[in-house]
């Protein structure tokens, strides 16, 4: 797995709540684009997920990568 997809998937699996994308690539200091990216390469690969979740630091509503266990 790339070091990129390693370090999202390593946040997302550690997260106490969901983070959007936006927020997820400004706490990881990436763009939201890789993010996406990476989001696409965990669904396919690793078992994580897509889910509709309230962002617990934006507050925005929208799909969020989760692990399966969140959702």
């Amino acid at each position: 797995m790339r070091p990129l997809v390693q370090r999202v998937a390593e946040c997302v699996c550690n997260a106490q709540h969901p983070l959007c994308f936006a927020c997820l690539a400004g706490q990881q200091g990436l763009r939201e684009h890789d993010v996406r990216d990476a989001a696409l390469v965990l669904v396919a690969r690793a078992g994580l997920q897509l889910a509709r979740c309230v962002c617990n630091s934006c507050g925005h509503e929208d799909e969020m990568i989760v692990s399966r266990k969140a959702a």
